[in-house]
């Protein structure tokens, strides 16, 4: 029996309307009966498509769109050698009288590996041109075949970063090959190969493996006879698989595989299986991730590609960026961090960069990464304008030195002012075991301030990350201190995209020394300032790798000295050291 399929995917559908349709031969589902036998194609190991012996053992009917599934056994000396039905045969083709009767999809756990079911071919063929897949429904007892996840150079708390995040879709993560691509000869794929389908490509590889079901003259394909991560539309990589392994288990036996180079995309992730198109590139982001470890002046440089998917692409970053630290410093532990991050979109007419600079005690990797996830947090997930992001670029400078210094005391060099003049702050930092430094900022007073106590609060940027010291209050009478349990934090008011993100590159510093106010205003009143970001004391290490310029204002349409009466003033300065603590006092405006 000859049925006329078109084989559509989702977002070629309108490209392709008009081509002639190819023909598949499916074996009907009324002829099928206990005891019928056909074979199944899959590989076992390397790339060479085998034949294994497939026998009918019941149609378990169900009701529409569905019309059944179908039990089976399998044997043979393919089977005999991957312990039966194995994780990664999933959309492994099955023939009656050569004509396709469906995919091997489902297995029992802890149970005799050679039964399995087959999900019948027209519901996978119809999922080619229908955005709406049938809802599979799967007697009980049955699991889906997962598709192995082969995590390939990502390993240690990356791993578990990434195996947290893809828990959801009940992905089963294992430890991949990679250097496949290197290895693996030309493959067409064709009913029964080995196939990757890819989240993340390059020097760390995420990919799920499972088998080709069906290849048309249009080098459409489907495959899995079960859903991946059930996204419906997707845009994720493709790529012909070698498999090395068949690994024999108790639960399900599955395949040690690796991936070659893409030759393709997948469009369609549904019930019935995923499809796609060969020959095409699908959406995806790159990455640069260079790590200097600067105690042992080695620089290293990975490059990976990951689909440009809003849930996903954070994730495969992070765990990249991370594992790229714990290769490059093959160590867990203290140290300080300089950071540097630029974004970019083709939505946006500048990049997205920040720059920032961390110190940890126990693990600077974790410490070094938050920033970056902040960064594609808010990208990938702000409520006010889609990213397209198309390049990712991160670098990481680790030393084994503790780089912080502690605010001790900060003293207005005149605790009375007139309003509309200006005022220098002598603040009093002491470097980790090192001698107390000062540094001056000058606060300039609107003029327009009302008369009265001016409270001033001198602190470091990372107030936000290390809250734990207790504020110095430096009284005009005394100067004497006392501990306050004043924390601040800095409120997000973004009305637009082009505010949260100079925001985001703009927030304050780690390594920075911020004064900042709140002035009491007559109602309506306007006023301007500027800002003094000269740093009187020089720093004795040139070669910090950090930029010493605070960039206060990119060119997105934001100024950032548009303040109102509840706003507060702020005057930072960069240094060469994170900063905890704080100190606070009064001035009085005459």
């Amino acid at each position: 029996m000859t049925r006329k399929i078109c084989i559509l995917v989702g977002v070629f559908l309108c490209l392709f309307s008009s081509l002639v349709m190819g023909a598949t031969e499916v074996y009907p589902l009324e002829q099928v009966y206990p005891g019928l036998k056909g074979i199944g194609k899959t590989v076992v190991q390397g790339t060479e498509i085998e034949e294994f012996d497939v026998e009918v053992i019941t149609v378990i009917r169900q009701p529409a769109p569905v019309p059944a599934m179908v039990m089976v056994h399998v044997s043979g000396d393919a089977i005999d050698r991957s312990g039966g039905i194995a994780s990664g045969m999933s959309g492994s083709p099955v023939y009656i009288d050569g004509m396709l009767l469906g995919a091997i999809s489902y297995a029992y756990e802890y149970s005799d590996h050679r039964v399995g079911l087959v999900t019948p071919a027209g519901p996978m063929l119809d999922l080619m041109n229908s955005l709406a897949a049938p809802e599979l429904a799967v007697p009980e007892g049955f699991q889906k075949i997962a598709a192995p996840v082969a995590v390939s150079g990502i390993s240690g708390r990356s791993l578990n970063k990434l195996r947290e995040v893809l828990e959801p879709f009940n992905l089963q993560l294992i430890p991949g090959v990679s250097g496949a691509a290197d290895e693996m000869p030309a493959v067409e794929l064709e009913p029964g190969s080995a196939f990757a389908v890819q989240l993340l490509r390059g020097d760390f590889q995420v990919s799920a493996f499972g088998t080709i079901t069906e290849v048309d003259e249009h080098n459409r394909f489907v495959g899995f006879g079960h859903p991946f991560m059930h996204q419906g539309d997707v845009n994720f990589f493709v790529a012909p698989a070698v498999i090395h392994y068949t690994m024999p288990t108790l639960e399900v036996p599955y395949k040690i595989a690796s991936a070659g180079e893409s030759v393709g995309a997948v469009f369609q992730d549904r019930s019935a299986g995923v499809a796609g198109m060969l020959g095409v590139e699908p959406s995806y982001v790159p990455i640069e991730i260079t790590v200097t470890d600067l105690d042992r002046k080695k620089t290293d440089v990975y490059s990976v590609e990951s689909v440009a998917d809003d849930q996903l692409l954070p994730a495969m970053v992070v765990s990249s960026a991370g594992q790229g630290i714990d290769s490059t410093l093959d160590r867990v532990g203290a140290g300080t961090a300089y950071v540097r991050f630029e974004f970019y979109a083709d939505n946006l007419r500048n990049p997205i960069v920040r720059e920032n600079m961390f110190y940890s005690s126990g693990d600077i990797a974790a410490w070094a990464l938050s920033d970056l996830s902040e960064g594609l947090e808010l990208l990938m997930g702000n409520n006010l304008q889609r990213i397209d992001l198309n390049k990712i670029e991160a670098k990481f400078n680790i030393e084994n030195v503790r780089r912080t210094a502690e605010i001790e005391m900060a003293i207005p060099r005149s605790f009375q002012v007139e309003a509309g003049d200006s005022v220098e702050i002598e603040v009093r930092i002491r470097p980790y075991r090192g001698a107390v430094e000062t540094r001056v900022l000058r606060i300039d007073i609107p003029k327009d301030t009302a008369p009265g106590p001016l409270p001033v609060t001198v602190r470091g940027g990372s107030s936000g990350y290390y809250s734990a010291k207790p504020t110095v209050h430096t009284t005009w009478e005394s100067l004497q201190e006392q501990e306050t349990d004043e924390k601040w934090r800095e409120p997000t008011e973004a009305e637009n995209l082009d505010m949260l993100l100079a925001e985001y590159m703009n927030r304050e510093r780690n390594n920075e020394l911020i004064a900042e106010f709140i002035p009491f205003f007559d109602v309506g009143a306007g006023y301007d300032f500027e800002f003094d970001y000269s740093d009187t004391v020089s720093s004795e290490d040139d070669s910090i790798p950090i930029s010493e310029v605070v960039m206060l204002e990119q060119d997105f349409g934001v100024n950032q000295r548009d303040h109102n009466q509840h706003e507060s003033i702020r005057v930072r300065l960069t240094t060469q050291y994170v900063i905890e603590g704080s100190a606070t006092f009064e001035i009085q405006v005459l």
